[in-house]
């Protein structure tokens, strides 16, 4: 007898369907692509539409941190600024005690308030940011918006108007400040007269304005000239934002 038959096996193995597509982070994935290229073409139109004047005060905040919002609580009496990052407010019986408040957010606050209710086209002209020495605040010019008359150290409208409320904000705290003059490169014609003579001139008619305002002149310690030595925009140091007064309102020592 030949070999024996052996019977034939079929196995029949049934699949599971797949579950899905092993999950949705492909989704995430493809909506955060979308997200960052519809935020990529809103800045590209932005870009577009924005005027000289914008695009250089935007270049300028994040060339420096400028602060013109925040809340701050309490008066303003007694406040000085400090070594460290609180302030002292002095109480009814004269004492003074340290509270967690900053008194750069009270100050910007407190100026950036004056210019909403008064003087909103000066918005993109001043500029306030912290430093090692204390709270430093910028009146820059732009094209058609000076702050000085061409070539000399008298006060537009718009300077002296800038410098009023300014100077209304830096009354609520007693610090010492000092003023500063910036220039462009632009040469002087004179060799008499340069940007060195320009600067000075222009610090002084903004600390002459600050005093007629209220300001008193025990609390100036310092004012100097700068010429075109201390640029914003070092690409272009013709740029009319190069020019400006610049006040530090000086932190106080222990």
């Amino acid at each position: 007898m030949g070999q024996e038959e052996r019977p034939i096996i079929i196995k029949k193995i049934k699949k599971k369907g797949h579950a899905g597509h092993h999950g949705g982070a492909w989704k995430v994935a493809y909506a955060d692509f979308v997200t960052a290229m519809m935020a990529f073409f809103l800045v590209l139109w932005l870009l577009a539409v924005m005027s000289t004047e914008d695009t250089k005060a935007v270049s300028h905040y994040f060339r420096s941190y400028t602060i013109f919002s925040g809340e701050a609580a309490g008066g303003a009496t007694g406040m000085s600024i400090m070594t460290g990052d609180t302030i002292q407010i002095a109480d009814d019986s004269g004492s003074a005690e340290e509270e967690p408040i900053s008194m750069a957010e009270t100050f910007t606050y407190n100026l950036s308030k004056n210019i909403e209710d008064n003087l909103e086209e000066l918005k993109d002209q001043i500029a306030i940011f912290t430093t090692a020495e204390g709270i430093r605040l910028e009146i820059h010019e732009l094209d058609k918006k000076p702050i000085f008359k061409v070539g000399n150290a008298e006060l537009t409208a718009r300077g002296k108007r800038a410098l009023a409320i300014i100077t209304d904000a830096i009354n609520t705290v007693p610090n010492r400040i000092s003023i500063e003059g910036h220039t462009d490169a632009r040469p002087f014609p004179s060799k008499e007269y340069t940007n060195w003579e320009l600067a000075a001139d222009r610090a002084n008619s903004a600390r002459r304005e600050m005093v007629r305002n209220g300001l008193s002149i025990k609390r100036v310690s310092k004012v100097t000239s700068f010429a075109s030595n201390v640029m914003i925009n070092l690409d272009d140091p013709y740029d009319d934002f190069n020019r400006r007064v610049s006040i530090l309102i000086e932190k106080e020592k222990k």
